[in-house]
């Protein structure tokens, strides 16, 4: 665990930070920053998918898509890595681009791919709301995403008549190496809050936690999830849900605990 910061909002508080392994230094440092100690329990890896047959075939039928959408900036990470394997040039974007979040547009538009609609709103629906105007029945849609994506996005589109093609550009598993000394941390009270950044998260911590949990072990840490859907799943898996961010992303999420943590 990094030392506790000497000042900021979050002095004295230490902080479990349950990300992927590639996603979890940038939380640690944003928690750094604001004076708070982080310990890092990267919950997933990101991989390949075991069968690219799907994948592979939407890359070689992508001028035919009238739009792409990416859902992630994993999702595009491993989208367009594949692509470049496989040979084929970012020109083979033939129709429109949509992201959900800012970061994942960054992710596009640094490899010169301009973005078309990113919603205000940083989940599926708030897409769907941005983009309905420029929808019309019969278009096709890509959709690369994690094989555990939620269903939510797929099923609008197919009923607004738009012909839909998901494929799995990454798998997400779980990485519980560290579980024995993360439950240590919490058994021993050197954990105040942990931060869920998505419902995958939640659900691997459970499994990793599950031969670790005791009656009330949890009851003196506060849990903060990045946005209503992960502390849905939270609370289904029997977590109390202290935080739940208005803005779904990281800096949304540090921004509700310090306003929770502030009034308490």
């Amino acid at each position: 665990m990094t030392a506790v910061g000497s000042r900021g909002p979050l002095t004295g508080k230490r902080i479990m930070v349950t990300r992927a392994k590639s996603q979890v230094q940038e939380l640690v440092d944003k928690i750094e920053r604001l004076g708070g100690g982080a310990y890092a329990f990267p919950l997933l890896k990101m991989i390949p998918p075991a069968d690219k047959t799907k994948l592979d075939e939407a890359i070689s039928e992508l001028p035919s898509y009238d739009w792409v959408i990416f859902t992630s900036v994993n999702g595009v990470r491993f989208f367009l890595e594949r692509m470049e394997q496989v040979g084929v040039g970012f020109a083979a974007f033939a129709g429109k681009i949509a992201a959900v979040g800012p970061k994942t547009a960054q992710a596009l538009t640094k490899h010169g791919l301009s973005v078309a609609v990113i919603p205000s709103d940083y989940v599926a629906e708030g897409l769907l709301a941005s983009l309905h105007e420029q929808l019309q029945p019969g278009q096709r849609v890509l959709l690369p995403r994690a094989d555990i994506a939620r269903k939510a996005l797929p099923a609008e589109l197919k009923e607004l008549g738009l012909a839909v093609t998901e494929v799995d550009a990454y798998q997400t598993v779980i990485d519980g190496s560290r579980a024995p000394e993360a439950a240590q941390q919490l058994q021993e009270g050197r954990i105040d809050v942990i931060l869920f950044t998505s419902s995958s998260t939640v659900t691997h911590f459970i499994q990793a936690m599950a031969p670790f949990v005791s009656p009330g072990w949890l009851d003196q840490v506060r849990i903060a999830c990045i946005g209503p859907i992960t502390a849905e799943t939270a609370r289904k898996n029997g977590l109390a849900v202290d935080v739940v961010a208005s803005e779904y992303t990281v800096d949304g999420l540090l921004e509700a605990l310090l306003e929770n943590l502030g009034g308490n």
